[in-house]
């Protein structure tokens, strides 16, 4: 047996046998295995995912038919937006500090930009602000915003965001 395994042949033909023996399973036995199984657990998974897309789908232009009809031609306004949820998330005034520029045409349409400081916030509340105001102005983007960890805290964090009004 030990004179089989010093034997060089062996390794020149025993070797290159056994991978390409191994390529030919894996390429013709192994992957399509695990496409069909990936598709069989996938599927039911994708077609839950597109029933809840096509109950999202409806709300969006009835959000924005609700907003067009309420709105009584009013333009945007940062410090009143701001201002309501920054109550609403309990952030004191004594935390954030609002910058609004004045408007500027971008891409064919007017626009208006802000930028929002906020100090020693958490990240969840962060998040929670943030969604809550791009979800309830579909024309307001956040162009970026910046984290960065507050020395006051293990949660807490100085958040800047520069926030874009399309109109």
């Amino acid at each position: 047996m030990k004179a089989i395994l010093r034997n060089p042949n062996l390794y020149y033909i025993a070797v290159p046998v056994l991978a390409a023996v191994w390529a030919l399973l894996a390429g013709f036995v192994f992957y399509p295995g695990s496409v069909t199984a990936f598709e069989e657990e996938a599927k039911p998974e994708y077609t839950q995912s597109q029933e809840w897309i096509e109950k999202i789908l409806p709300i969006q232009p009835q959000r924005l038919q609700y907003s067009i009809e309420n709105g009584t031609n009013r333009p945007f306004d940062f410090g009143e937006v701001i201002t309501t949820l920054t109550q609403v998330f309990d952030i004191p005034t004594s935390r954030y500090t609002l910058n609004v520029r004045g408007e500027v045409n971008r891409a064919g349409k007017k626009a208006r930009s802000a930028t929002i400081d906020i100090k020693e916030i958490d990240v969840e509340k962060t998040a929670r602000f943030l969604s809550t105001m791009l979800s309830g102005w579909p024309d307001l983007k956040c162009e970026s915003l910046s984290l960065e960890k507050a020395k006051t805290g293990k949660d807490n964090w100085n958040v800047d965001m520069t926030l874009t009004y399309y109109y």
